[in-house]
């Protein structure tokens, strides 16, 4: 989708980003009101660009030190339509702004009311899965955990907000705990609604499966999260929830839980060992996407 793009400043700043951007390829508006901004105090700068040119404009804004200087606002408009930009509108990509994928994982992993519930409820529907040994209610849980951006939030503060950082660690912890905490409270009660003795759990192939380490299930996850940064760079959040279900990370902790919970302490360290596992290839597969990303489109000083 075009973006627009508004800048509010002083008048000679909004005069130098002016100067840079109106002769870039994929502009299809541009429009300036003097001295319409009250906060900041100044003039506002509005562009419609394609999605491959808004890249280039906030790089423009950061070279420039407007980044931060001034006041940005980013959207979309649901369509832009002008002749001379239609190529490069037609043509475009889909990849996010740096700062719209920030935006995007604050939404989707503070630590809210909503973002722990659904945490805690996957691991309690997980663990119900797991004793019956039906994979479809463990997917079910998988497809209910925002349990991706978090982790993956980590390696974007990394690249450049130790703010993101911080936030993407603490909605790990916080969710994750979560999960394990509800998994392990549900295991009694799916054990009594299978009649199944707490020493069964061990003999499930699910179970089992999740609770070791096997270089298939490493490799799918490693392309899993490399999926998952392709994902979560061009806004695709809805194919998110694919990558979920090639990762172990929500049976993985469910199994943690579950583990402790039972009396089954093997199963449980043999959980936090693949779990382990499928962080590092999120952190490894995803970071390497957005490191990409951050490195050839999105420059900052």
């Amino acid at each position: 989708m075009p973006r627009r793009i508004e800048f509010s400043g002083t008048p000679e700043d909004c005069a130098t980003l002016l100067n840079r951007v109106q002769d870039c390829e994929g502009v299809a508006r541009i429009s300036l009101q003097p001295g319409a901004a009250l906060r900041p105090r100044g003039d506002i700068l509005t562009l419609e660009v394609a999605n491959q040119t808004s890249a280039r404009i906030v790089n423009i804004l950061d070279e420039l030190g407007l980044l931060h200087a001034g006041a940005v606002s980013i959207g979309e408009p649901n369509a832009t339509i002008r002749a001379d930009a239609a190529r490069s509108i037609n043509e475009e990509g889909n990849d996010a702004i740096w700062e719209e994928i920030g935006a995007m994982m604050r939404q989707d992993t503070n630590p809210s009311f909503n973002f722990i519930a659904l945490m805690a409820l996957a691991g309690a529907v997980a663990a119900f899965g797991i004793v019956s040994d039906t994979l479809h209610v463990v997917v079910g849980a998988m497809l209910i955990a925002p349990g991706f951006e978090p982790l993956l939030r980590v390696v974007f503060g990394l690249l450049g907000d130790r703010h993101s950082a911080i936030a993407g660690v603490k909605s790990t912890a916080l969710g994750y705990l979560a999960l394990a905490l509800a998994a392990g409270l549900a295991t009694p009660l799916a054990l009594a609604v299978n009649d199944m003795e707490a020493a069964q759990l061990a003999q499930g192939y699910w179970a089992n499966y999740w609770s070791g380490i096997q270089a298939g299930g490493v490799a799918t996850s490693f392309l899993a999260g490399i999926a998952g940064g392709v994902i979560v760079s061009s806004r695709l959040k809805v194919l998110a929830t694919g990558v979920m279900v090639a990762l172990a990370i929500i049976p993985g902790m469910a199994l943690i839980g579950m583990g402790l919970a039972s009396g089954n302490p093997d199963i449980a360290l043999g959980a936090a060992g693949r779990w382990a596992v499928e962080v590092a290839c999120v952190i490894l597969g995803g970071g390497a996407i957005l490191l990409l990303k951050r490195v050839t489109l999105h420059r900052r000083g």
